[in-house]
């Protein structure tokens, strides 16, 4: 019976990891409940719109030419990402300023199609 207790939780756990993680947002918790649409946007509205022309250049270049091309020209794809880094780290403070708290199971954490332990380290301080 521990045997098919096993096997049946790694087939439980390789759905979960073959479908794709969810998406970090699910995770940022307030009073038990997710967060809202509303506040995603409200925190977004706070911070991209003040990234500057060259981030728009950039984000407008990536939509028009696609991001297989966008990411051939290294130097701007660097630029564009560590626009996005900057923020990504922005957006989440906004997250924790308005009361939610970054609280994600190890298993979204440790999953490996995406850049999600990444997350989950550089949230750690929004966990409380």
């Amino acid at each position: 019976m521990k045997k098919l207790i096993f096997i049946f939780s790694l087939l439980l756990s390789g759905c979960y990891l073959a479908n794709g993680s969810p998406p970090d947002t699910k995770y940022w918790l307030r009073n038990g409940k997710q967060i809202s649409f509303e506040d995603i946007v409200h925190c977004d509205e706070q911070v991209f719109p003040y990234l500057g022309e060259r981030y728009e250049y950039l984000s407008r270049k990536r939509q028009k030419i696609g991001f297989i091309d966008f990411s051939e020209n290294k130097d701007e794809f660097e630029e564009y990402e560590n626009y996005l880094n900057k923020a990504f780290s922005l957006v989440n403070q906004c997250y924790y300023n308005l009361g939610y708290r970054f609280q994600p199971p190890l298993v979204w954490c440790l999953a490996q199609d995406g850049d999600n332990t990444k997350i989950c380290l550089e949230n750690m301080k929004y966990r409380n």
